[in-house]
């Protein structure tokens, strides 16, 4: 381990990411608070005193989520993890060193053939996710991202397209809103980042996200119960739709990010504005491939420090940086300014590549009519066998190229009716609903929450280990039987669809299951008579079928 008290960007940008079998790492925080210190700092100094959660994240979730919670919790005592005390510590460092000097981003241009990347980095020197708010993780250091896709417009100036806000290492459609879609608040020309609280996400709208961390382990698992479950709906039509389970019922760790836009403003128009720097002029940036905070050697990362923007932890380079368009799902996604011109372009090769595709289908047609002239002319002679066969297969070989080339035409005619009625609408200035590429968008919860909110809430923080400790008793009762385990296990689930709303479901699915297991225990008892029945009356309904047929004749 080498100590670097005199760190500077020169420092950074020289180190690099450090020899390959070391980890570089920068730490905020020395020395932890102690008891006394971290009384005195929830009691007095912290804002969190007037921070209330609302209705507690695990009241949000089902009984197999606070399973997991649980587990998760205990993987803590195996894992490196931040010590207590940090995050307090990591606070009163913020306020009496940086806190009252002017936020910062760190500005980056990117020019791409379709748009111009307007790339906001911006550091945060805390994650404090875990202790402060019930999320996932602690760590020092926390590096964000707000992405704004611009084109060039038909007068030269710049339209904001598209804006991608950063949320939990995500990527893809869904973190990005169109520049005229409602959900993308603006204060004058400026987008509105709501942060969440902690976690430092990004948002779009004010409120409390359910966030759902699918881990590796459980994704095999969560592929396997929706098969079941897509053969549960075919079958018996039970369930909703077949395609498996929407996001939030997956076998996932829930958490709450608080972006409620109740805490501290900063930007323009506001008592705090930005001051701007640029990435190319910060080297530690560009070339430091470290962690930029504490590292706690946890196996799952979630508790150390993360890598700068330009880099990963394992010292590739970021989809973000290297590919800002593909990270935000842009790629084949043109600017709204630029695409009747790229259908036309379009159109014009169209028309070229149509043209001699209809002439090759016509020449392909002619040959296919000429091989079967000549196969027609062999088959009125006593021709050889070999020579009638070889014939015959060039013709089904002319016939199938000629009918390829037929529908590649038809293919082409249906896609040049589909750009030349794209441009008609876009000239019109009519545009797909904004928030047509969204899968699975962050919605805010609703602020209503579960019923009988306080009795859900008291049984959201007991059920899980009540189940557990009520299993151990049983099993210490009953020995092997597992009847008494699954009777327990099916009161819980009756209480939890109580609260959750999904009674009437939770009654089919039990009715059906119990009538297919007395299926099962009929057939495996008396499996030889219903087999001599079955036969029986197939071969009756044989006989009368070919009857009725033989009638109609």
């Amino acid at each position: 381990m080498v100590s670097r008290p005199d760190v500077s960007q020169v420092v950074l940008a020289k180190w690099g990411g450090g020899p390959a079998d070391t980890v570089s790492y920068l730490q905020f925080v020395r020395r932890p608070l102690n008891t006394l210190e971290l009384v005195r700092f929830r009691t007095q100094q912290s804002p969190l005193r007037q921070f209330h959660r609302g209705t507690l994240r695990l009241a949000r979730v089902g009984l197999a989520g606070r399973l997991l919670d649980a587990a998760f919790a205990l993987s803590f005592l195996a894992r490196g993890r931040i010590p207590g005390g940090v995050a307090a510590a990591a606070a009163v460092a913020f306020r009496d060193n940086v806190g009252d000097d002017p936020p910062v981003y760190y500005g980056r241009v990117t020019r791409t053939p379709s748009y111009t990347v307007l790339q906001y980095h911006f550091f945060y020197a805390y994650n404090d996710y875990r202790s402060h708010y019930r999320g996932a993780n602690d760590h020092e250091g926390d590096w964000e991202l707000v992405s704004l896709y611009l084109s060039e417009d038909p007068d030269g100036g710049a339209a904001l397209e598209w804006a991608a806000y950063a949320a939990h290492d995500r990527s893809g459609p869904d973190l990005r809103r169109r520049g005229d879609d409602p959900e993308l608040e603006r204060v004058g020309e400026h987008p509105v980042l709501y942060v969440g609280a902690g976690s430092h996400a990004g948002f779009f709208s004010p409120g409390d996200y359910l966030i759902r961390i699918e881990l590796r382990p459980l994704a095999r698992l969560r592929e396997q119960l929706e098969e079941l479950r897509d053969v549960w709906r075919r079958l018996l039509r039970q369930g909703g739709r077949v395609g498996g389970e929407p996001e939030d019922r997956r076998l996932a760790l829930a958490f709450v990010d608080y972006a409620r836009g109740d805490g501290r403003m900063l930007g323009p128009r506001t008592e705090r504005p930005f001051e701007a720097r640029l990435v190319e002029e910060q080297p530690a940036l560009l070339e430091y491939a470290g962690l930029w905070g504490r590292y706690s050697q946890d196996f799952l990362r979630g508790e150390d420090a993360p890598t700068g923007p330009r880099f990963n932890p394992d010292g590739s380079l970021r989809t973000s940086w290297y590919d800002p368009v593909g990270w935000a799902g842009l790629h084949g996604v043109p600017p709204f300014s630029q695409e009747t011109e790229m259908i036309a372009e379009e159109l014009e090769k169209l028309a070229s590549s149509r043209l001699i595709t209809a002439e090759a289908a016509a020449a392909a047609a002619a040959e296919a009519e000429r091989l079967g002239v000549r196969l027609a002319a062999l088959e009125q002679l006593p021709a050889p066998p070999a020579e009638l066969e070889g014939r015959s297969v060039e013709l089904e070989e002319a016939t199938r190229h000629a009918q390829a080339l037929l529908r590649e035409l038809g293919e082409q005619d249906r896609l040049i009716e589909a750009l030349q009625e794209r441009r008609t609408h876009l000239l019109a200035g009519e545009r797909e609903d904004p928030r047509a590429h969204l899968r699975h968008p962050a919605i805010p919860e609703r602020k209503e929450g579960p019923r009988l909110r306080r009795l859900a809430e008291t049984w959201s923080a007991l059920s899980a280990g009540l189940l557990l400790l009520g299993e151990v008793a049983v099993a210490g009762v009953f020995r092997v039987s597992p009847l008494p385990l699954l009777l327990l296990l099916g009161a819980f689930i009756f209480v939890e669809s109580l609260f959750s709303r999904r009674l009437v479901v939770f009654v089919h699915g039990l009715v059906l299951g119990l009538a297919l297991v007395t299926l099962g225990i009929l057939a495996w008892e008396f499996w030889w008579p219903i087999f001599i029945a079955l036969t029986a009356a197939l071969g009756v309904y044989l006989i009368w079928s070919n009857l009725a047929e033989l009638r109609g004749r």
